[in-house]
């Protein structure tokens, strides 16, 4: 006898393998160059199971990035919070989120290869921003979060904010994850010392820092 709890807990687990596999296949091997029949037998699956589960390429591919950056910015929430973020100022606040970009570097750098990969491949395939829902819900998080810290700059006085909220939102955080990605791809630079990146990484940080921190 079916018992369909379970039955939605082995689809909910099975298409979680899915997404992992599928986002460690991409990550290594680049989202292009890679077909759906390969996921499926990597996964151990039947093709026409992969597409029960997402219709076509993109939607799988626009989940994945979904989900990376939903369990990402959990983690940074956690961090936040163990550090007492909230009595942060705005400065120590913009300290810490660009820090949270170089870990994401040195721990997780398949993530950032797969944002390259995503950002190139959703142009190609010409990708509406109505099929991009998912995943713009998911990094909107990151904006709304740059909004409160904006807004403790403002009042606090401890950074700059005579620049609109836009204007160094992408002077900041966008320019930061953009190196690392860059970084993480090896398109940049070549050097057998991962931390002459970081090192780099962390010029960058202080010279964003100095821009904007209020003396």
């Amino acid at each position: 006898m079916r018992n369909p709890e379970r039955d939605e807990l082995e689809m909910s687990e099975r298409r979680e393998r899915i997404l992992e596999t599928g986002f460690r296949i991409f990550a290594e091997k680049g989202i292009e160059a890679v077909a759906m029949q390969d996921v499926a037998a990597t996964c151990g699956v039947g093709i026409a199971t992969l597409y029960r589960y997402f219709s076509t390429k993109p939607a799988f591919v626009i989940a994945i990035g979904a989900k990376k950056w939903e369990e990402y910015f959990r983690e940074i929430e956690a961090e936040y919070e163990r550090r007492g973020g909230d009595l942060m100022n705005a400065a120590e606040e913009l300290d810490f989120y660009l820090g949270c970009y170089i870990a994401l570097y040195r721990e997780q750098p398949d993530v950032l290869r797969f944002n390259q990969n995503f950002n190139g491949y959703v142009q190609h395939e010409q990708v509406t921003r109505a099929q991009l829902q998912d995943y713009l819900r998911a990094i909107e998080s990151f904006s709304v979060k740059f909004h409160k810290l904006y807004e403790k700059g403002v009042r606090d006085g401890s950074i700059r904010t005579d620049e609109p909220e836009q204007t160094m939102f992408h002077t900041t955080m966008h320019i930061m994850l953009a190196a690392c990605g860059r970084y993480a791809q090896g398109v940049l630079i070549r050097t057998d010392d991962p931390e002459d990146l970081t090192r780099e990484l962390m010029i960058l940080k202080r010279m964003i820092l100095n821009q904007y921190t209020v003396k």
